[in-house]
This record gives C-alpha cells, structure tokens and sequence, in this order.
C-alpha cells in the first residue's frame, strides 16, 4: 500500500526502501489511474508507465477480483490512494479486505495522510476522534448533521472531522458559521502540505469576521473542537 503525495509530485515523504518496492512493482490497483501514473512518473519508476499494469477500483467487484487474483500466482501488487495514505477515507480498503481473506500478506507503507495532518494541527484532542467523511451537500440535512456532531464533541470532547468537496467550500463554511455555537472552535486544514497551505482554528465566532472565500476550490478538511 502506497501513500501517494498529497501535493502533487512532492514524493520526500516516500523513503528509500519504499521508493525501492515501489519501481520493483509493475502491477498497481489505484483510485484514479491518472494521478497514480503522476505519481509513478514523478517517483522516477525504472520502467516506461505504458509497461506498467495499472488498474482503477470501480464498482464492478468481479473485475476488482479477477485483478487481484494475479497476487494468487505470486505477482506484488501496489495500491495507490488518489492522495494520501490507501484505505483512510478510500475505497483501497476493500482490496485490503480482499487479501486478508485469501491469505495474502499486506504491506502497509508510511505516508502523509490529510485527515491525520489536520488532526495533528488542529490543536484538538488526538486521544478520541470521529472521521465522517462527507456531510450532505444540503441543507437543512447539513445543518442538523453539524449540530449532531457539535452536541458530541461538546458531551465527549472528542474531535468532529469532515471534508467536502473543494468547490463547495464556501456553502459548507457558510453553514458552520450559522449553525454552530459561537464560542465552538473551528479547525480549516487547506492545502496540507502544498506551498501555500493554510492551518486556522479559532472560535466560530472569530471565523465570523475572517475572509473565508481564500478557501474556495481549494482541498480543505474541517474539524470542530475543543481546546
């Protein structure tokens, strides 16, 4: 399983013996075949992408299986992310699963993921947290899902994180700032790891006089706390 760089073609976080299994394989089981041959290329893979085997997780579990089962005649296959860390907040966890039940060994690699760099920078507890991945795009759904969570943290003290899709940045903070309590603390982790990443957490009711529109288009994780 291979990180793939959140921030595209920065492949430091990769080390040597990783970079070393990774151009040592030539079959790959990814999100998007797009980024993962960015990302093969970037990682200066020995052999041409167009020789490479690269195969993308979809719906259609019986072409997922008759690929994996190439690992049944002794063929290593990698699993790449469309960023960040396989199997966190991804569908790479089904081949993972697959595996396990077949008696195949799985090989985790170390890398950046988005969720767990918020997390770190946040400032919010490490010790009991929630990821929800997508809320409902809708409202009033999105309102009452936040004050689902609020009223957790609130009574738990455990970290609410969530993530939406970049363009709609701006409903999604929109709707934190009339939902939310004023004195609950808010967490944008934007860009993570990219040159102009942008790490805020405050009270909502500072967040209130900030531009949030900077956050537009731009890859964000949200999280709701307590310091």
């Amino acid at each position: 399983m291979f990180p793939c760089p959140i921030s595209e073609g920065d492949i430091g976080s990769l080390s040597a013996n990783e970079l070393a299994k990774l151009h040592q394989t030539t079959h790959f089981l990814v999100e998007k075949a797009k980024t993962a041959r960015h990302f093969l290329k970037a990682s200066g893979h020995p052999l041409p992408i167009a020789q490479l085997t690269i195969s993308e997780i979809t719906d259609d579990k019986t072409e997922t299986d008759h690929f994996l089962r190439q690992v049944l005649n002794g063929t290593d296959i990698g699993i790449i992310s469309e960023a960040g860390c396989p199997g966190i907040a991804d569908p790479g966890a089904e081949a993972v699963s697959w595996a396990h039940i077949h008696g195949v060994k799985v090989v985790p690699f170390a890398g950046p993921s988005s969720i767990f760099m918020a997390l770190m920078a946040s400032g919010f507890s490490g010790q009991s947290f929630a990821f929800h991945g997508y809320l409902s795009n809708k409202n009033p759904a999105l309102s009452q899902q936040l004050r689902s969570l609020e009223s957790a943290m609130l009574k738990t003290g455990q970290t609410q994180i969530f993530m939406e899709t970049p363009y709609r940045n701006g409903f999604m903070t929109e709707t934190i700032l009339t939902t939310l309590r004023e004195s609950t603390r808010l967490c944008i982790a934007c860009s993570i790891g990219a040159p102009d990443e942008d790490i805020r957490q405050m009270s909502v009711a500072r967040w209130k006089g900030s531009d949030t529109s900077v956050f537009h288009k731009r890859p964000a994780i949200f999280l709701i706390g307590s310091t």
